[in-house]
Parts: structure tokens; sequence; C-alpha cells
């Protein structure tokens, strides 16, 4: 019989969870949250009284915990046996050994607790070990304060991230925004860029979460209260009846039919976050406005970087292998122009990255590959300086090269509405439905 104790405990245990034969271990990755000096306190005393009591009640063993690598580690005193909390994982058809979070589904779980305050206590645990309030995962305004449920890459479990988020809507919360551990949504410009692998986010305005939902750890809850009184942004409409925007083009990346992306959504693009929602089955995806989308592929697809960033020399290289493999017949000539002509040539119109990868080129400083103050006052303060051009000969619309050699920074950036790139749509890609997938 799975209880409100149980039920928390458990959510723990699929939120943070790795088990082995004789124990387990429950990270809560809380970082800089966790480490500051008053919720270290407040954290501890609900670990130690709290949650070692509800072990102690459910399970026969009371909990400790450590702190790592700025991890809370919540693990068993001793060695125990643990027949029967697999037994009660079992019985939700829930993994029982390694990290749950990488194989869990929820099916079962969801139809076992029909009663909506058990379900809320196994969401809490779930809340307690994934949910993050750091200001990075936020909005870009403090007035739109987020919750940000954090699910790492390494899970591969988009099941896992499409279940937990319609579960919520179930019972009456509204998603503000989905990140999918995905090339399209983590590196939708660049085609080679590594660091894609950022992992899963679901965000909520701090408003609707507390409407619905709760934490059970007090740190957690004392500071959301906080946040709330923050948010002045409203909630965004139900998922259901929403309109997404046509989104910006995505770039079809080295990592595209990577092993570590399920089958579901390997060797495929996606355009906004509710085209994973709706190929992966979400009740709650606007599959509409998706159609809508997807059938305007042609303007939503560049198949060579949309926009790369880097240093002159390795993006030369890259440029040049680009050159060889897809107009190796035409000559690459070289072009001198200030931002100013190059601003206005209508011809650079449909390279649609341009002016963001030009304030990246003149930029003071950077954050990363980030230009940092407004692109338009970048731009009108580099509006005399001089820029050089390389591009194929009479081929229109192909990728350019544009470099600054005086602080040798360039970029290549497409004309994804090109005729060129148009064609290489036409022989790349292959449209079933709302699947977008690369031949």
């Amino acid at each position: 019989m799975i209880d409100f104790d149980k039920a928390y405990i458990l959510g723990l245990l699929v939120g943070g969870g790795s088990v082995s034969k004789n124990t387990f271990i429950i990270n809560l990755p809380f970082d800089k949250w966790g480490m500051d000096a008053a919720n270290m306190n407040t954290l501890a005393k609900d670990i130690l009284t709290k949650i070692s009591k509800k072990f102690q009640k459910c399970y026969g063993f009371p909990v400790g915990y450590e702190i790592a690598n700025k991890k809370w580690l919540i693990k068993p005193i001793d060695e125990v046996k643990l027949a029967e909390i697999v037994q009660d994982l079992q019985s939700l058809e829930l993994p029982y050994h390694g990290i749950l979070l990488n194989s869990a589904d929820l099916s079962k779980v969801k139809e076992v607790m029909k009663d909506s305050l058990l379900a809320e206590t196994f969401l809490s645990g779930v809340f307690d070990t994934r949910a993050s309030l750091a200001k990075s995962h936020r909005r870009f305004s403090d007035e739109a304060p987020v919750v940000s449920i954090e699910i790492p890459g390494s899970t591969e479990n988009f099941k896992f991230v499409v279940q937990l988020c319609s579960w919520l809507t179930d019972l009456g919360s509204i998603t503000d925004q989905i990140l999918f551990n995905h090339p399209s949504q983590h590196a939708a410009s660049d085609p080679t860029y590594k660091g894609w692998k950022k992992g899963f986010k679901i965000r909520f305005l701090v408003r609707s979460f507390l409407a619905k939902h709760s934490f059970a750890l007090q740190a957690k809850a004392f500071d959301i209260a906080k946040l709330e009184k923050y948010q002045l942004k409203s909630s965004q409409p139900p998922c259901a009846i929403r309109k997404p925007k046509m989104p910006s083009a995505v770039s079809i990346h080295e990592d595209i039919g990577s092993i570590s992306l399920p089958i579901e959504v390997r060797n495929k693009l996606f355009f906004h976050y509710h085209h994973f929602c709706a190929v992966l089955g979400c009740p709650y995806a606007p599959l509409k406005h998706i159609r809508e989308i997807v059938e305007n592929y042609e303007n939503l697809i560049s198949v060579l970087p949309r926009l790369m960033k880097g240093g002159i020399k390795p993006l030369r290289i890259e440029y040049n292998e680009i050159a060889s493999q897809y107009f190796s017949d035409y000559q690459i000539v070289s072009k001198n122009y200030t931002l100013k002509e190059l601003l206005k040539e209508d011809y650079f119109e449909k390279y649609s990255d341009l002016e963001v990868g030009l304030a990246y080129l003149f930029s003071v400083e950077l954050n990363g590959k980030r230009h940092i103050g407004s692109k338009d006052d970048i731009l009108e303060v580099a509006k005399n300086q001089t820029v050089k051009l390389l591009l194929p000969d009479s081929l229109l619309d192909a990728p350019i090269l544009i470099e600054n050699n005086e602080n040798k920074r360039s970029i290549i950036v497409s004309a994804t509405t090109g005729e060129f790139n148009k064609k290489m749509i036409d022989s790349k890609i292959e449209i079933t439905g709302l699947s977008v997938k690369i031949c």
C-alpha cells in the first residue's frame, strides 16, 4: 500500500535516486543555491528530521546526508535491506536498480495515484530533487521568475519529460516552456556546436506552479514564496490553445544522428518545443499550429550553418571544407565592405542572422560567443569599420565567410530563404506527417 510518506520517498528516488544491491543514494543537485548558509541549515534539518523520519516509519531505517561537489547526497546510515523499497517500485512498474530517472515510466504511477493529494505528494519528491530556483534558469526578466524542473541529458529519457509535463498539465498547471536535450533546441544555428547536451528543462512561472504544486523542503518553499512577490508577467495560455510563433530556421547538426538520442528523435529536426511534444504524443500539444509550422519547412531549415562564430583560422578551414563539398566548381572571391555598406545591400537580407553575427565580430566584450550589450548599439558604433567577405562567385545565396582582421574573429552565415538552401533541403529532407527526417 502506497501511503503519503511512501509516495514522497518514491518521488525522491525517481527524481534523484540511484539504487544498488544493499544501498541507494538520492542526489540533490542544489549547487550554489544549496550552498547558501541559511539554506544549508534548513536543508540539513529537513533531511535529518522530516525525511529521515519518513524512511524510519516506512522502511525501518534512518538516512543521513553528506555534501560532495556542491551536491547533497541522502543515503542510509548503515547497510540495509531494500526489499520493501524494491517491492514498492516494482508495484508502480518503476526501475529498481541503477539511476531510476534513466528509464522511469510514469504510466503506472499516474494510474495508481489517481488521488490528487497522493499524486502531489509523489511529485513534491520529484520537485525537491529536480526543481531549480536559480536565477540562471529564469526568463530574461526578474518580473517572470521561473521554477525549472531540470532533468540531465544523460538520462536520454524524452518519454519521462513528456509524461511528467502532461501529468502536471492534467493537474492544472500551465507550462511556460520546455527545452529538450536535442541539438535542434540547444544548437539551432551552429551545426558544429559541441556543448548542446544541456539537458531538459520544464519551466513554469512561479505563480502557475504555486497554484497547484508545492515543495516539501522548507528552504525551497520559503524561496519560491519570495520569488512570487516579484512576478508581474502573466502566465501563457494553456498549451492546447497556445499559438506558437513561426520560429527561426534550424541547422542540421552534425550530431543529429547521435546514438545518445532515442530513435523517436534521432535524425529528425524539430522547429519548436511543442513540435517535440506533438511527435512524442503529448495530448496537450497544439497540433493544428504545429502542422502549420511543419508545412512551412522550406523556410525553417538551414542545411549549412545558419550562424557559426569563431576565430579566423578555424572558420577559414571550416568554410573551405563546406566549399569543397557543396560548391567546388565555383571560385571563392574576396570583397571588402564597411558595416554600413554591407547592411544596405539588398542581397544580404536573406541572411537572417547577419546582424547578430556582425555584433559578435565587433562587440567589445563577449560572454562565450555571445555579444554583450545592445546589438543595434554595437553596429552603430562600428558602422564605418571594414570586414572581409569570402563567397563563391556567381552562386546566389550561398554561405559566406565574414572576417574582422582587427580582433581575428569571423563568422559563417547562410541565407536560409535562398534558392541554394532550398535545393539542398529538397535533397536531404523527408517529411512524413509531423516528422522532419534527415535522409
